[in-house]
């Protein structure tokens, strides 16, 4: 492994992923209000989630996965770019949590509801989801890439530009 194959976007991602990783687990993301001092009140990322929390570990395990990819110099044949699908998934992380920032989660229990406001962790997990998205942005920016050649690929087009027309006669 040749942490020097790895590109700046790459690394950008890759270093966002582990801190991403680390934040959803460390940090308390949202707290219940109205709670005396001394009384722990946080949730973490994987306790106040039902489902964002499966989609942030899918973009950390394509960012790392990326980024293990570039530095072992692993070609995975894939449709598109990994950049691309890096890229994509932290664009979507930063909307789910970004959401869940204004729109915050209220656990109920027995019937009723509690207020809960983000803590420091869901502004931390905000910045290195942003991290992922402009890490692969800017592998996409290195490749060459975009995301309407990620479109092609899908639709299973190919990334070459159309021949050129026949000359008239």
């Amino acid at each position: 492994m040749d942490v020097n194959n790895l590109g700046q976007g790459e690394k950008i991602a890759g270093i966002s992923a582990v801190v991403l990783f680390f934040v959803m687990f460390i940090f308390s993301w949202f707290s219940i209000d109205g709670v005396p001092a001394g009384i722990d009140s946080g949730a973490s990322a994987w306790q106040a989630f039902g489902f964002i929390d499966i989609i942030l570990f899918i973009t950390i395990c394509a960012a790392v996965a990326v980024a293990v990819m570039a530095a072992t110099a692993t070609d995975a044949n894939l449709p598109i770019a990994g950049s691309a699908i890096v890229a994509g998934l932290g664009i979507l992380s930063v909307v789910l949590i970004l959401f869940r920032i204004i729109v915050t989660p209220e656990p109920g229990a027995f019937g009723f509801s509690v207020d809960t406001s983000p803590s420091i962790g869901a502004f931390i997990g905000l910045v290195a989801a942003a991290g992922i998205a402009y890490g692969g942005w800017m592998g996409m920016q290195e490749e060459g890439t975009s995301f309407s050649d990620a479109a092609g690929g899908f639709q299973g087009g190919s990334n070459d530009p159309p021949p050129p027309p026949p000359p008239a006669q």
